[in-house]
């Protein structure tokens, strides 16, 4: 769940500080709209001026388009293209570093097969490890499933085609340069289109079809490539955000359809229960004191119209009905025409009051329900072990009114032999928790691979929970987003890059 929201408070801030833009002429596609006023035909395309700047390819080059012998009878889990030596011009993907692009069939949520693009990284050696007494093989590449957080809802949001790889040096960069190859879904609905008239169908914080998704690329990309995958090798997922939340769904798909080679999942900062969520920050909002409030509830509110957008993409009968007019002309007349991503989509709402996001009591509808019922995380049989990390001041709350410690009880009722960790991090907003994390995230990983499991010592715990305090937090730069970004340039700018 990437944000990326303004306030209207500081919408006119970003407007005195930012270029005038004559939105009318450098965006037509804004003239459908009937709300998208000043402040929004200003905000709007920058958002989509520095998506842009950020994609590898404007417009998305070909290997996105779906080969004509593609048919939903398909199975699941057929290679349908494999790029496998992806040209690394247009993107950041440090020196060291080698890249393939794969595209495979998938399982929506209500069973439709398919097509999913995604992007593997491949280091320069394999990580070496012992794992029961016996040697890692030398020319084999250990395996990291990662499940990326929101990038957008519609067909240019795919992290595959940002030049950064959309979490860059946070965890897939990183991840690699330790050893391990990392296969990357961009989740159905992103970079390939889904209908056959190439409307978008994203099935954003639907755990379960994500799930799918990083359990087909696993499939995909064994079969891509044998040379450097073993059939059934060892892997481990992670994901962060909405990639929390499908992670933490895979666990939860390993107890049904187990993956070969499963290791153990990694979710940070997990969305759970998501209706729940925003019922939780509505009714906090309604009763709180502004002083007194947490820093979730105002960002999970600001989340209605993607929520309700979610929705229509799985039940298309449902049609939006929890937006106002004004967030349905934003989204349908502005967001949708550009297709936009999150950068423009917090542009794209940035001065709708959050009254106007939707209507109240929109949660009670029954396609909203069906939906929470369908793709709801938590409290169901997992395979583990199962690391959570939070920080304690992140939008997605273990405590203050959220959901999560209350998921992870859940879980835990339900697979009570199981191994399930929370470490929280004092003081840790929701992207700044990854790089806080670092250290435990990088060595639970290479412990899972290096692990005996042949031990009888070992023993399970589930609902293991632990606090991080941190040096100098409290002079730390928190903030929903990152604080920074990595940047690219052309060859005739290369002299940027001298230190």
């Amino acid at each position: 769940m990437k944000l990326s929201i303004i306030s209207s408070s500081l919408a006119s801030i970003a407007l005195s500080l930012l270029p005038s833009i004559n939105a009318q002429s450098s965006l037509p596609a804004l003239k459908q709209s009937n709300t998208c006023t000043e402040t929004c035909q200003e905000l709007v395309p920058l958002g989509i001026e520095f998506e842009h700047d950020s994609h590898a390819h404007t417009p998305r080059d070909d290997f996105y388009s779906i080969p004509t012998n593609f048919t939903s009878s398909m199975k699941p889990g057929i290679l349908l293209r494999v790029e496998t030596h992806t040209n690394l011009a247009n993107y950041t993907v440090p020196s060291s570093l080698t890249m393939s692009r794969i595209m495979y069939t998938s399982k929506s949520l209500n069973g439709t097969v398919v097509p999913v693009s995604a992007f593997v990284l491949w280091p320069y050696a394999p990580f070496e490890y012992t794992k029961n007494s016996k040697a890692s093989n030398p020319t084999k590449f250990p395996l990291v499933a990662w499940a990326h957080g929101t990038s957008g809802q519609f067909v240019d949001c795919a992290p595959s085609n940002y030049r950064s790889l959309q979490y860059h040096f946070m965890t897939s960069y990183s991840i690699a340069m330790e050893g391990f190859a990392v296969v990357a879904t961009d989740y159905a609905g992103l970079g390939v289109t889904t209908l056959p008239n190439g409307e978008q169908s994203h099935a954003w914080l639907a755990g379960p079809a994500g799930a799918n998704d990083v359990a087909y690329a696993i499939e995909a990309v064994r079969k891509a490539f044998p040379a450097q995958l073993e059939t059934d090798g060892s892997f481990v997922t992670m994901g962060h955000s909405q990639g929390g939340n499908v992670a933490w769904a895979f666990a939860e798909r390993q107890a049904k359809s187990p993956v070969p080679g499963y290791l153990g999942t990694i979710s940070i900062s997990p969305p759970t229960r998501i209706v729940e969520l925003v019922n939780s920050a509505l009714n906090l909002l309604a009763t709180t004191s502004i002083t007194s409030l947490p820093v979730w509830p105002p960002v999970v509110a600001t989340l209605q119209p993607n929520i309700i957008a979610s929705i229509t993409a799985v039940y298309p009968a449902y049609n939006f009905s929890g937006m106002t007019p004004l967030s349905y002309d934003r989204w349908n007349k502005v967001l949708k025409p550009l297709q936009g991503c999150t950068p423009t989509s917090g542009r794209a709402f940035a001065d709708v009051p959050l009254a106007q996001l939707a209507h109240p009591g929109w949660t009670n509808n029954t396609y909203v329900q069906q939906w929470q019922d369908a793709v709801a995380v938590s409290g169901k049989k997992f395979q583990g072990p199962l690391l959570i990390i939070a920080g304690d001041e992140d939008v997605i709350p273990i405590t203050d009114g959220g959901v999560l410690q209350e998921s992870v009880s859940a879980s835990c009722k339900a697979s009570h032999d199981q191994s399930l960790e929370v470490v929280t991090y004092a003081a840790m907003q929701h992207f700044p928790v990854i790089q806080a994390s670092r250290i435990k995230w990088m060595n639970w990983i290479k412990a899972r691979f290096n692990e005996n499991t042949n031990s009888n010592k070992k023993v399970t715990v589930c609902g293991k929970q632990s606090e991080v305090q941190g040096f100098n937090s409290n002079y730390t730069v928190q903030g929903t987003t990152p604080n920074w970004l990595v940047d690219w340039v052309t060859p005739l700018e290369g002299w940027k890059l001298a230190l």
